[in-house]
């Protein structure tokens, strides 16, 4: 007779039960169809705080009173729990598996890999969250989110195996010694703590430091892991999009399931500054402008001296109001205070500020742990000062250099340059007074010109320069000698234009010479060896306009 629809059955395994033999192959007992906890035991109140994973095998049988034909079946899942907390996965697993033979497999999505360059740090102990690797200074150190292995005994029996996931990774250099030949030598190592995101479920022995960096034998080994998503999964999910006949493939709202109960999840968060706990707003237009705030901290210290409920501190610099935050532990969890802007402490707990002196005081609603901080974090008021209406605090940008020709015609020269794109003059008048779109001198003999422009010269542009020149006299003088005011007069061929007349001299002139040489006031000559001449001329200064009676040149204020 035909196979019917009846005849197939789920049978139960030899042990239903969340327990590690659990499983263990078929036995005649049918699972009722359409009952309630026939398979999975009801969900209860410990499992929805805490999250819980039950394992069970079934087995799928064709059970008809004779012999007929049997062309393979199908196994389903229909339809996905109703409760968004709970969810269900098919698996295939071997016929006679138990149940930690099957959670191996599901965990099996990292398997272990070749040895990590250290090893374990001497003994750790079972519930610890940290453990101490050793190894050699300048070799890598696992990155926070990595999973490794701790094996212990391998493949032996008593083998104790824990997958364990960093969360935090610090490292440092510390010396060891050892003894060689009756003396002790240095040798640097380093030593690696890293924080588990579960804590140890063994002891695992560890190993003492090496100066070969090596693992004692028949201590703790640590493993890498590798992804190894060999294992496939079955569920059902609801789709998004209607599907018609004919169609291959269909769109739902999701791929994934859970597999295992899960109490973290992923937060972004943007624009943030190390250190900075608080946000300042220093400005709303013509744009908002606003700063992280945490540049100064301090701690108080708990101990069983001062643990209580009430604490005075003392802020210096002066904090700036709505930018202190407080933050303390009692039974492990952390804790916070804010000051509202007024003076007043909100959060767990209550308190009160004063600005002026920097003083606070603190009343916390329960004991802080002893062994941990109140840690204080608080900006300052002159950090953050709004200057924009000041401008630039910056000296305008010179330029100085001296014209090809001498002899400039007072008033004629003409400067030139693009900014943003934007053509800038600045003029000269009788004064040697350059303005317009810059400020600044020329002295008109010389021809130098000292140029501060108001508007910056465009990157790669070029000051043009336009002027007229005058025909330049020069006439070289012998000076008599100072009368007794320090002045020496000066008589000249010709009647000098306003403006116009420049004098150089030579303020000192020393000669000095080795044995075997003559020299006179104007040549030096030495028949072997070297001469050295030594003269001493004014020295630059900025061009200075004059009434054309007296020259101040070099200027000496």
């Amino acid at each position: 007779m035909t196979i019917l629809e009846g005849d197939i059955k789920l049978l139960a395994s030899r042990v239903m039960d969340d327990v590690p033999e659990g499983g263990g192959g078929p036995t005649g007992n049918v699972i009722p169809y359409g009952g309630s906890n026939h398979i999975f035991r009801d969900i209860t109140e410990a499992d929805r705080a805490g999250g819980n994973v039950s394992i069970m095998q079934v087995h799928a049988a064709v059970m008809t009173p004779n012999a007929e034909y049997y062309g393979g079946a199908n196994f389903i899942l229909s339809m996905p729990p109703t409760d968004p907390n709970v969810s269900v996965t098919l698996a295939k697993c071997n016929l006679f598996a138990r149940r930690t033979e099957i959670a191996a497999a599901i965990a099996n999505y990292l398997i272990k890999a070749s040895e990590w360059s250290g090893y374990l740090l001497e003994n750790h102990v079972q519930g610890q969250r940290n453990i101490q690797l050793f190894h050699r200074p300048g070799t890598a150190t696992p990155p926070i989110g990595r999973t490794l292995v701790l094996i212990y005994n391998e493949g032996l029996a008593g083998e104790r195996v824990q997958y364990v996931r960093v969360t935090k990774a610090t490292t440092e250099t510390r010396v060891f010694t050892y003894n060689s030949n009756g003396s002790y030598v240095d040798f640097l190592g380093s030593v690696t703590q890293l924080d588990l995101s579960d804590s140890l479920r063994f002891d695992f022995p560890g190993s003492p430091p090496d100066r070969g960096f090596g693992r004692a034998a028949g201590k703790t080994m640590i493993r890498d892991t590798t992804v190894a998503d060999a294992a496939e999964y079955y569920g059902a999910a609801p789709t998004v999009l209607a599907g018609t006949t004919g169609d291959t493939n269909v769109k739902v709202d999701s791929i994934y399931t859970q597999l295992v109960p899960n109490s973290r999840t992923e937060t972004s968060a943007l624009d943030q500054r190390p250190a900075a706990a608080r946000s300042i707003v220093l400005a709303e237009a013509p744009r908002r402008v606003e700063i992280g705030v945490a540049a100064h901290t301090q701690r108080i210290k708990i101990g069983q001296e001062n643990r209580g409920f009430n604490y005075v501190f003392m802020l210096k610099p002066l904090p700036e109001p709505g930018s202190v935050t407080i933050s303390w532990r009692a039974l492990g969890t952390w804790y916070e205070l804010q000051d509202d802007g007024a003076g007043a402490f909100t959060g767990s707990g209550a308190g009160q500020l004063i600005y002026g002196t920097g003083s606070g005081s603190i009343t916390l609603p329960v004991l802080p742990d002893a062994g941990s901080a109140i840690i204080i974090q608080w900006g300052e008021r002159v950090g953050f000062t709004n200057r924009s209406t000041q401008g630039a605090a910056i000296r305008a940008p010179e330029y100085c250099w001296t014209l090809e020709h001498e002899g400039v015609v007072p008033g004629s020269a003409v400067f030139t340059w693009y900014s943003a794109g934007v053509l800038r003059t600045a003029t000269t008048n009788a004064a040697g007074v350059i303005s317009g779109d810059a400020s600044g001198l020329i002295d008109y003999p010389s021809g130098t010109v000292l140029l501060r422009t108001v508007y910056l010269p465009d990157a790669g542009g070029e000051i043009s320069t336009a002027y007229d020149t005058d025909q330049v006299v020069t006439e070289i003088l012998a000076p008599g000698a100072p009368d007794a005011g320090g002045f020496v007069a000066l008589a000249l061929q010709q009647q000098p234009a306003a403006n116009t007349l420049q004098i150089e001299w030579a303020t000192a002139r020393a000669v000095s010479n080795t044995s075997g040489g003559s020299l006179t006031n104007t040549n030096a000559t030495k028949t072997v060896d070297v001469t050295y001449t030594i003269r001493t001329v004014p020295e630059y200064r900025e061009p200075e306009s004059t009434t054309g009676l007296y020259v101040n040149w070099p200027r000496s204020s």
